[in-house]
């Protein structure tokens, strides 16, 4: 979502929109100004609804964002997308009730602002005479002010009861995901019951689609089954990076540098984030951008590590997992985290090491998926 544009900032929260939202933009205008045969008048209707639309998306988006960050959770960004919007919310383990609570909040919002629109909605359904309830939905294509506060109405109703659907990545699927955890006591065996409760959720939406020839219901299916085939994947990383030790995986790099070291000794291999250390213990740590920042400055020969580097560490234990290593990189928005065994430096994991292991561990998932798929392909052919 690198090419989104950003809007704003809330609550110190980047808001985004997608450049295909714009194929939104056109479809709107299209269909409230051209289809309806409404003209001028039919294409500020459909913008302003759809604008009021997608601020209740953003407002469900920034609940999610919120409750997170009131549990100290970073929150990336919001990306508005044609399909609705994502808050990226920092990956780490929390407790299901937590998760639930951060999950619920977006679907509530939009309950919330559906319950404060029903009064105008029963006063519209008072002044027009309607005798049945649901004979109200009929003026939500009405060109006015009851037609706009009925179409909101019904978006946010709509947006809550979808993403309430048990599947992911719905809310819904997080929120089964939670009480299954609580349950199973195994992160791991409860995304993976919440898969697949998700894939035969999919399976029956393909199976409607087809039957009622409703194409839209159809790509709701595909996109449940690649949202739950990638949720699993993810997962399954995450399992294996918690049984990884991080002392085991860490960069050792020649033990660091020292703080009398000149830069242009620093750098034989080159520019990179290094651990400060004497006597084999962590003083500080040098990052990247200072020594390239440095370089750009000065005469490398005559600075040297102690002039730019910093005392503040992010340290942990190399009985911890590499799975720790991510959340502290992520919560704190390290560069590196330094593996530290009673005082004594044990190596160093970078945001490029993690992402290195964490490719091979699914390399490896693959391959064996892979090898069990050739496995019993051999095996069927031979009976």
């Amino acid at each position: 979502m690198g090419t989104s544009v950003p809007l704003g900032t809330l609550h110190g929260i980047t808001i985004k929109v997608h450049p295909t939202f714009a194929l939104l933009v056109i479809w709107v205008m299209y269909q409230w100004g051209i289809a309806a045969d409404a003209g001028v008048r039919g294409i500020i209707f459909g913008l302003v609804a759809l604008g009021a639309v997608f601020g209740c998306v953003l407002l469900h988006e920034l609940a999610h964002a919120r409750v997170a960050q009131r549990y100290g959770l970073t929150v990336r960004d919001i990306v508005l997308l044609p399909v609705g919007g994502v808050a990226r919310i920092e990956q780490r383990r929390m407790p299901p009730r937590v998760e639930i609570q951060i999950a619920l909040a977006g679907p509530l919002l939009n309950l919330a602002i559906a319950a404060a629109l029903s009064p105008i909605i029963l006063l519209v359904a008072l002044l027009r005479h309607v005798d049945h309830p649901l004979a109200v939905l009929l003026y939500a294509d009405e060109i006015s002010v009851a037609g706009f506060i009925l179409y909101l109405w019904i978006a946010n109703l709509l947006l809550a009861c979808f993403n309430l659907i048990p599947a992911f990545p719905m809310d819904g699927g997080r929120v089964l995901r939670a009480v299954l955890l609580a349950v199973l006591h195994s992160r791991l065996r409860a995304t993976r019951w919440s898969v697949l409760i998700s894939q035969c959720l999919a399976m029956l939406m393909l199976a409607a689609s087809l039957f009622l020839r409703d194409p839209t219901l159809g790509l709701v299916a595909v996109f449940v089954l690649l949202a739950a085939a990638a949720e699993s994947r993810q997962t399954a990383v995450q399992a294996t990076l918690a049984n990884l030790p991080a002392a085991q995986f860490a960069l050792w790099d020649a033990g660091g540098v020292r703080p009398g070291d000149s830069l242009s000794l620093a750098l034989r291999g080159g520019a990179r984030d290094m651990a400060v250390t004497e006597g084999g213990r962590v003083v500080g740590m040098v990052h990247r951008s200072d020594l390239i920042f440095a370089l750009r400055n000065g005469d490398a020969r005559n600075v040297f590590i102690r002039d730019i580097m910093s005392r503040t560490v992010e340290t942990i234990s190399g009985s911890n997992s590499m799975l720790d290593a991510q959340e502290v990189l992520a919560q704190r928005s390290a560069a590196a985290v330094l593996v530290v065994d009673d005082g004594l430096y044990r190596g160093l994991i970078t945001a490029d090491r993690l992402q290195h292991v964490a490719q091979h561990v699914g390399t490896r998932r693959r391959r064996r998926r892979g090898q069990f798929s050739t496995w019993l392909t051999a095996r069927l052919r031979a009976n």
